[in-house]
């Protein structure tokens, strides 16, 4: 294994943030509202104790879970020392905390590094703890949108659990389907289908076609079928899928909201759109129900809605979606961040097509040189904002 922890490269500047981004001006795949684990904080409780009576609270003191992992890992590193078993936990939980906040994301990579660069050590690269470790910090590096780093983690991850645990081990079919994503978001789906399949067979063949796991990689290799421009096939799996989630865990669960933007996309895809509009307004309503207003999933569901209205031509109800998502997503994810820069790059094509040249420039000049740092010279999404971009400044 590649000891890409060891340190990150300098050049390598790709962003902070928590999720990677879909192609300029394509549907983004729902991925579900509540992805992931949610931090919970705690509190501190003063008490009064006087001999012969029962202890009486004097104050309750709320504390963030950042504040509650932070004060762990420090007591478990002042009193262990940080190479300490139970100090390499207390850190390890501080930066899965630390990852979910806007902002905090080098941190966590820092945290995570330490972890893995001792267990390295003192387990070899091949244990299992090893191995969880590092699996985490590449999710860790895909979240903070440094997706060179992460493929290269996830590479490395995938191919030890596949070689020491088995292809059809759990971890390695999560690890599988991590270096999938990551290559998607690169603009690589091709690379990423055959991997998707791959898990999406093996599920089939340990666990049956009705397993919850099974339906939920039925989906995600549909969404992949999508990014391929395999439409037909992606339907016909999703008109499946859908049914079956709705059926299973009802309309508004992350299950079947995900898979219903997925259908959503392909009908957009296939020139279908008031059905597509039909689904994507109940995504909508189901995810500003469930997550809220100001969630990512709410915000991946109505720029897929402002993609549907753009591709019928309803240019005037698209852009205030696209500029109320942009300050969204800024506030949550930062201005530089990859969802934030394409969904800048999806408001530039609905202006262009409304006629507003002028603002459509501006806004994919920003867009070329974010592409550039956080992709390199030759990436799809920076190449297509150059030539649009040139087009538009054309005489």
């Amino acid at each position: 294994m590649t000891r890409w922890w060891r340190r990150r490269a300098e050049s390598d500047d790709e962003g902070t943030g928590v999720q990677p981004p879909p192609g300029p001006n394509e549907q983004e795949q729902a991925r579900g509202p509540g992805i992931g684990r949610r931090p919970v904080g705690g509190h501190l409780t003063v008490t009064e104790v006087t001999e012969g009576r029962p202890e009486r609270e004097i104050a309750r003191v709320e504390i963030s879970a950042e504040e509650l992992h932070t004060m762990r890992a420090r007591s478990a590193i002042d009193t262990l020392g940080a190479d300490h078993p139970d100090a390499l936990t207390a850190i390890r939980e501080l930066a899965q905390v630390l990852v979910t906040i806007p902002g905090r994301g080098e941190e966590a990579i820092e945290l995570y590094q330490h972890v893995a660069r001792t267990r390295w050590t003192t387990l070899g690269d091949r244990h299992e703890d090893t191995l969880s470790i590092s699996a985490e910090l590449a999710g860790a590096l895909h979240t903070t949108g440094q997706l060179r780093l992460a493929e290269t983690a996830w590479r490395d991850t995938f191919g030890a659990q596949a070689e020491t645990l088995g292809r059809d081990h759990p971890d390695a079919l999560r690890s599988a389907c991590g270096l999938a994503a990551v290559l998607e978001d690169l603009g690589r789906a091709p690379e990423a289908e055959p991997l998707l399949r791959d898990v999406l067979e093996r599920r089939i063949r340990h666990l049956g076609r009705d397993h919850p796991d099974v339906l939920s990689a039925t989906n995600t290799h549909a969404g992949s079928l999508i990014k391929c421009g395999r439409h037909a096939e992606a339907e016909r799996a999703l008109r499946t899928l859908v049914p079956q989630l709705d059926h299973r865990y009802g309309p508004d669960h992350e299950k079947t909201i995900a898979a219903r933007s997925n259908l959503g996309a392909v009908l957009v895809r296939l020139d279908r759109h008031a059905e597509a509009e039909e689904q994507i307004r109940a995504v909508v309503r189901s995810t500003e129900a469930t997550s809220g207003p100001d969630h990512e999933s709410t915000f991946t569901a109505r720029n897929n809605l402002a993609a549907v209205l753009h591709a019928q031509g309803r240019y005037a109800d698209a852009v205030p979606i696209l500029r109320a998502i942009i300050g969204g997503r800024v506030a949550l994810h930062g201005d530089g961040h990859p969802i934030t820069v394409v969904t800048r790059d999806n408001l530039a094509n609905v202006l262009i097509d409304a006629g507003h040249h002028e603002e459509a420039a501006e806004l994919l000049d920003r867009c070329v040189r974010d592409y550039q740092r956080l992709h390199g010279p030759g990436h799809p999404r920076l190449r297509t904002a150059e030539e649009r971009l040139a087009w538009l400044r054309s005489p």
